[in-house]
């Protein structure tokens, strides 16, 4: 039986946030195929509030389901300031420290996960001290998607660093794992070998949410559910529902949003600018594992992108994944190169992050007969479950990790010490 650490700054336990559990579902699989899985995450993450400490420990351990979390100590904070900077620091610095590792199962490989760059470099550092292989997960393109995003520039010291870190990572590693489909092509381009590059999406666990519950009944209602940031589009669906109810002049629609995030309070004053107030509900961010309810509330779902360059290597996002195991239609603002929704055949897509776009496709969903919107809602689920659930993925992990395990062991000679 093998032993995996999954070092992710920001991965959380599903019952207690929606986001972030992608390495809880990898690891429940990697558990359920004999491993012993291991996630390393900080107390207090992005948008995470709480603190899993409530002394001076400097970590916290918790077991679930045949896998380990060990909780090392970070301060809480908020926003992308100051605060976030001393959190990933934190982080990366308890994770070097041998304390925050002592007395966990010895690992026979080590995989760092680019929440931000500077935990993988710390996992990079664990898994050469001890001896054992790395695989570099990359979640985000560092620095390609702050440079799409105008956050930096191209030729600037940050990303000059970030350049740096990321090469030395994906020169380091076994093996290196994408979330995104055509990220192999921008890797490739920074000097990367492409036979190193696996693609394995994020995901959902289908299961949970069995065959889709009847439509509801009542008003008719587009549901969101998600971070509510500036990344996240969310001012152009309320723009654009805004847009669908003036054209239609119907009384019996709703929008439903349930997330937490910086734009919260200004999409509720847009709303009662636009004078949606009574068409428009919020609803604070829920746990994880009480997504499926949730999603199923709504008769459609909606999502849309912002029109960024960073898309053309492709998308993977959880609540796209979960909107589609609901068995609801999707309404898919976007323009990434790789589109699921369409591949499903799973809802109506429109261009990206525009609100007369959004509209047209509201108005679009409402027009589908019920017949139709079922036959989306179903192809979506059926094409979710075969291609993105966490056991198909688990299983390709299994597949990679094995493969580099054996492929170590053999060199070495099975004569490695790998006590932390």
């Amino acid at each position: 039986m093998s032993t995996v650490w999954i070092v992710n700054h920001y991965a959380v336990d599903p019952g207690v946030a929606a986001s972030g559990s992608r390495h809880f579902s990898l690891s429940k699989r990697l558990a359920e195929l004999g491993w012993t899985p291991v996630v390393i995450a900080a107390t207090s993450g992005h948008n995470s509030p709480g603190q899993h400490l409530s002394n001076r420990e400097p970590w916290v351990q918790s077991d679930r389901e045949g896998m380990t979390f060990r909780w090392l100590r970070t301060s809480e904070y908020a926003g992308n300031g100051l605060g976030r900077v001393v959190n990933i620091l934190q982080f990366t610095v308890a994770l070097l420290r041998r304390r925050s590792t002592r007395g966990l199962p010895a690992p026979d490989i080590i995989v760092g996960s680019t929440v931000h760059p500077l935990a993988a470099w710390a996992a990079s550092v664990v898994a050469k001290r001890l001896g054992v292989p790395f695989v570099f997960e990359i979640r985000d393109l560092w620095p390609q998607t702050l440079i799409d995003m105008g956050k930096i520039s191209a030729n600037g010291p940050v990303a000059l660093f970030l350049r740096a870190l990321e090469k030395h990572l994906c020169n380091r590693a076994a093996s290196i794992i994408t979330l995104l489909p055509r990220a192999s092509d921008y890797l490739q381009s920074v000097g990367v070998d492409p036979a190193k590059v696996i693609w394995i999406s994020n995901g959902t666990d289908a299961r949970q949410f069995a065959s889709a519950p009847p439509v509801p009944s009542g008003p008719f209602t587009f549901g969101y559910f998600g971070s509510l940031g500036y990344a996240n589009g969310m001012t152009n669906i309320v723009r654009g529902f805004g847009s669908f109810l003036a054209q239609t002049e119907v009384a019996d629609c709703r929008l439903s949003i349930v997330g937490s995030g910086p734009q919260r309070s200004q999409l509720e004053s847009l709303a009662d600018e636009l004078g949606l107030a009574a068409h428009v509900d919020f609803q604070d961010a829920v746990p994880k594992d009480q997504i499926p309810a949730v999603a199923t509330r709504s008769h459609a779902l909606v999502l849309n992108l912002l029109d960024l360059k960073i898309y053309r290597y492709g998308i993977s996002l959880n609540k796209l994944f979960d909107y589609m195991a609901a068995g609801r239609p999707i309404l898919f603002a976007g323009n990434p190169v790789n589109n699921p929704v369409q591949d499903a055949d799973g809802g109506i897509c429109v261009g990206a992050d525009d609100p007369t776009e959004i509209a047209r496709g509201m108005m679009q969903m409402w027009n589908a007969s019920t017949e139709q919107r079922e036959t989306w809602g179903a192809n979506a689920a059926v094409h979710v479950a075969e291609n993105y659930d966490y056991r198909v993925l688990g299983d390709k992990l299994d597949r990679v990790l094995g493969a580099i395990v054996s492929d170590a062991a053999r060199d070495s000679g099975h004569g490695l010490d790998r006590s932390s």
